[in-house]
């Protein structure tokens, strides 16, 4: 079992500094133990997202995304792989970006919970016994949807808009 307890899920920041600092904001106003990007993270000026990121990356989790595939961050010190597992507090999750995720066999990935990004908007379902979720996107939402984040707290997942009205949740075991 982790030591973290409290997790702030995004994605799709897509090289917004606006969307970064907002990200780093919530962290540290909620007092997270993690920090999970689930991709399409840089775009320009990725060189001072990477000093940002940096003075959090003992929290951090990224992973890459469709428009972050070719980027090598320099001098960063936090890893950028293409999926990761995380321990959401004894529950085993699949984090990645979605772009390439097979949603039509789930259960190959061996996870209760699958975390994605790339469709830029928020979404919770629950189908044979797993959990997939959206946070949305922190910084470029899409199909009508508002700027958006997850939290992962106490086995329950809840997917806020900024000015912390819920938009969806729910609970795992």
């Amino acid at each position: 079992m982790s030591d973290y307890k409290k997790f702030l899920i995004v994605a799709d920041i897509h090289g917004s500094m606006i969307g970064l600092d907002r990200t780093l904001e919530l962290a540290n106003e909620l007092n997270v133990d993690k920090i999970v990007i689930l991709g399409d993270t840089f775009g320009y000026g990725a060189t001072d997202m990477v000093k940002k990121l940096n003075s959090v990356a003992n929290k951090l989790e990224i992973v890459k995304g469709n428009n972050d595939w070719y980027y090598s961050p320099e001098n960063a010190e936090f890893s950028l792989m293409e999926q990761v597992y995380v321990n959401l507090n004894g529950t085993l999750a699949f984090a990645c970006h979605g772009h390439r995720l097979d949603d039509m066999n789930l259960s190959k990935y061996g996870a209760k919970i699958i975390m994605q990004g790339h469709v830029h908007r928020p979404f919770i379902e629950q189908r044979d016994g797993i959990i997939r979720f959206c946070p949305g996107s922190i910084a470029s939402p899409r199909h009508g949807s508002e700027k958006s984040f997850a939290v992962v707290e106490n086995k329950k997942i809840t997917i806020y808009n900024l000015d912390f009205e819920v938009i969806d949740e729910i609970e795992f075991a």
